[in-house]
């Protein structure tokens, strides 16, 4: 059947434009476009919108376990579990004329120890100034990647989870409170689209919670194959954390020479930068990124450095993917400086364990079920660097190098 003849999920669909129109698909319902492609009721002006992705992951080992993102509570050993790739999203829209909409939308996840399962990530008001000018106030994502919107809506995305390399290096971060701009400026067969924030946040962890205020730039330029993308924020940092107060103070009794270099209450040079490349055809997909962190001035907190190279070839319905990724952390080497035993060694584990430096190998498999619900398959074989605990909650076992992450996953869209 044609391609343009079909109907979300409900009859097969063209190889040839697959993964286009998936993709397209996803950005459409999940972004509030549906009407556009889902084809909306007409005279409804609330559209709904979700996704569900399923999945499954075990690890070789059960006492280092393997952990996505490294501050989260999941974590993956040798039994397998659902709770690092199952969720499930939900958004409303309210449409209320061309140039005034609404969005909120909630995830379902498995949540921290103590924490809420359901979150409110999206909570804004969207003013279409202009054709090329959008504004939104309230609750929204801050374009760290190019799968910003989409971070959660694995089915828009070739991997059963982003590489970690890259995607965890925000943590757990979901959301801001405040506003962001966006400018669509034609250039030949070419756009470029320039976005502007300013946004706060909070987040906790069962050892910590950080919160700040953040703002930054972003710069897309894309035709109907390639996409390349810039991204930089900058801001203030407050950290609370009972651990670490207690190595500071340890540090003003034993080294209070250097005990001002290693404060970290509030850092006021944080930031992130990154560039993304995307080239897409019918039948080839590459997608790359490169990140960087900027934890402030405290001597107490790793920086990190990521990078990842996926490639993809569509047979049909099926497409096979490689990819390779890396994280670097810096900063995390004793300070021959402090020379008091005990404050050098306390120093030496706290950054030991920010120490998440390793290299993935990945091969998996997509296949495109139906229009809206894709099933995946991937082995992750990640391997830490020497000395470095990576991505896990202890070093390896003795005489490993690496653990094999198999995953199953299947992925979903209304």
């Amino acid at each position: 059947m044609n391609g343009s003849g079909d109907q979300c999920g409900s009859v097969r669909h063209s190889p040839v434009s697959t993964w286009r129109r998936a993709r397209r698909l996803a950005a459409a319902l999940i972004l509030g476009q549906a009407a556009a492609l889902a084809q909306a009721d007409e005279g409804g002006a609330i559209q709904v919108n979700g996704f569900i992705n399923a999945g499954l992951a075990r690890s070789s080992f059960d006492d280092a376990r393997y952990k996505y993102i490294p501050t989260a509570d999941a974590d993956i050993g040798t039994a397998a579990t659902p709770r690092v790739d199952t969720q499930a999203g939900l958004q409303l829209r309210y449409v209320h004329s061309d140039s005034l909409n609404a969005t909120a939308q909630v995830l379902l996840r498995d949540p921290p120890s103590d924490g809420s399962p359901l979150k409110l990530t999206w909570a804004y008001a969207g003013i279409q100034l202009t054709p090329q000018i959008e504004v939104k106030l309230g609750r929204y994502m801050m374009p760290f990647f190019l799968f910003t919107d989409t971070r959660n809506v694995r089915y828009a995305q070739p991997w059963v989870r982003p590489p970690g390399e890259v995607y965890a290096l925000v943590t757990n971060t979901e959301f801001f409170d405040g506003a962001y701009l966006r400018h669509l400026t034609p250039l030949g067969p070419w756009s470029l689209a320039t976005e502007a924030f300013v946004g706060a946040n909070r987040y906790e962890t069962l050892r910590a919670s950080l919160s700040g205020t953040y703002y930054g730039m972003a710069f897309t330029l894309y035709d109907s194959n390639w996409t390349f993308r810039v991204m930089a924020q900058n801001g203030t940092t407050q950290l609370e954390s009972p651990a670490f107060d207690r190595v500071l103070a340890l540090l003003q009794q034993r080294a209070p020479d250097v005990a001002a270099d290693y404060a970290f209450a509030e850092s006021s040079n944080t930031g992130y930068l990154s560039a993304g490349l995307r080239y897409e055809t019918e039948d080839w997909l590459l997608l790359a990124e490169v990140a960087e962190t900027r934890p402030g001035d405290s001597r107490l907190l790793a920086s990190d450095t990521g990078a990842y190279l996926t490639v993809g070839r569509r047979f049909g319905d099926w497409m096979p993917f490689v990819g390779y990724a890396a994280r670097r952390s810096h900063n995390t080497e004793a300070d021959a400086r402090i020379t008091d035993p005990l404050a050098s060694a306390t120093v030496a584990n706290v950054l030991a364990q920010q120490n998440y430096s390793q290299r993935t190998v990945s091969v998996g498999l997509r296949w495109d079920l139906v229009l809206n619900l894709a099933l995946k398959l991937q082995l992750d074989r990640v391997q830490p660097s020497n000395g470095a605990k990576g991505s896990f909650t202890v070093p390896l076992p003795a005489g490993q190098t690496h653990s094999d992450v198999f995953s199953l996953a299947a992925h979903y869209i209304f």
